[in-house]
């Protein structure tokens, strides 16, 4: 399906490799940046001298850096290119891991969630879009739903091994091995994957002349400012109840009566949610606009939390609640990328990237607190 790409051989190889080398690159990331946190903010809060409640805020502040820094980041990779700027991330990212791993008290571990913040808009998703779409052409959409496809995973993949790692050693010396691993698997991707610059952007797929529902001419003037603002405001809701139920969703699921080793079950079903979700974008997604992809990920909320709101929770059902939650942050996060791409086309594609991430992280940011 990857080499179903328009164009010459050459262009097939580009193009199958950035999506390979992005998919795997972004599974890592998201697993040792993201999601690490909520099987180990207890042991940093304790071992860093502050409450849980006040370990939470360090994680927002995290994700409040990231909302700052994620327009700049965009716009580089505009200019740029997004082999240098990811490059560039993934070793900042493994800087702020060592950190935080060192991290003794509060200021250090303060300082280590900006750093990771950086990071964030540096390597995770919204500049891996970016630097997919220079690569990939008119192939931009195809290409971010196989990479999240593959990042969808990072939670199923890595709330295990981060559980396992941090209690047979440590969470500091969990968060050095996570280091070493974006210095040894995604460095050398993003160097070999990824073309030199912005120049390469009309290189593979261009060629695609099939009709498809989103190949119309980018919103322009007042149509376009409109279509930002109610999307850039559906993106901010959305994100505000995912992050809040899912940093909370272990913890969660202990109160509700189930066992560690359960919690930890249901926390692995929102990735197989986000990637059912994925599968379907990949095999139906085509012959339907992107944006209805963004109407199923809302519709698919309520029923989500009225399974988390029902009262007793067994474990059955918070696997419903868990899948049903991953299929819509799944979907939703493929239509941050194509919507977007559809609405305002792949000219200064990582600026409009950038700042759609600006509203939807800073209500992630607020979702830990407010929920």
């Amino acid at each position: 399906m990857i080499d179903s790409a328009d164009g010459s051989h050459e262009d097939k190889r580009r193009f199958r490799n950035a999506v390979i080398g992005v998919g795997v690159a972004q599974l890592y990331a998201w697993g040792v940046i993201y999601y690490p946190f909520s099987v180990t903010g207890k042991m940093i809060a304790a071992d860093v001298g502050l409450s849980i409640e006040a370990a939470f805020a360090g994680y927002s502040s995290m994700l409040l850096v990231s909302a700052v820094f994620a327009p700049w980041v965009g716009r580089a990779i505009d200019r740029r290119g997004g082999r240098v700027t990811l490059a560039l991330g993934t070793l900042w990212a493994a800087g702020a891991l060592a950190v935080a791993a060192t991290a003794r008290g509060p200021t250090s571990f303060y300082l280590s969630c900006a750093l990771l913040g950086v990071a964030s808009a540096l390597v995770l998703y919204d500049a891996g879009f970016a630097a997919l779409v220079q690569v990939a052409g008119r192939q931009g959409r195809r290409a971010i739903t196989y990479v999240t496809f593959l990042g969808g995973f990072a939670s199923t993949v890595f709330w295990p091994i981060t559980a396992f790692l941090s209690e047979r050693w440590g969470w500091r010396t969990t968060y050095l091995v996570f280091a070493a691993g974006l210095v040894a698997i995604c460095l050398p991707i993003y160097l070999s994957a990824l073309g030199r610059g912005p120049d390469v952007i009309e290189t593979a797929g261009s060629a695609d002349a099939h009709a498809h529902p989103d190949d119309e001419t980018p919103l322009e003037g007042t149509a376009r400012r409109r279509a930002f603002v109610w999307f850039a405001t559906a993106i901010a809701a959305h994100q505000l109840v995912i992050a809040g139920l899912l940093i909370h969703m272990i913890d969660a699921m202990r109160q509700a009566g189930l066992t560690g080793e359960q919690a930890i079950l249901v926390g692995m079903a929102f990735g197989p949610g986000q990637v059912l979700a994925r599968f379907a974008e990949m095999i139906w997604g085509a012959r339907f606009p992107a944006v209805v992809g963004a109407r199923i990920s809302t519709l698919l909320l309520p029923p989500a939390l009225l399974f988390l709101l029902s009262g007793s929770m067994s474990l059955v059902l918070a696997l419903c609640f868990s899948a049903a939650l991953g299929m819509s942050n799944g979907l939703m996060t493929i239509a941050r990328g194509t919507v977007a791409l559809a609405l305002f086309g792949r000219r200064g594609y990582g600026a409009i990237s950038g700042d759609l991430a600006l509203a939807g992280l800073f209500s992630r940011a607020a979702g830990p607190l407010v929920l």
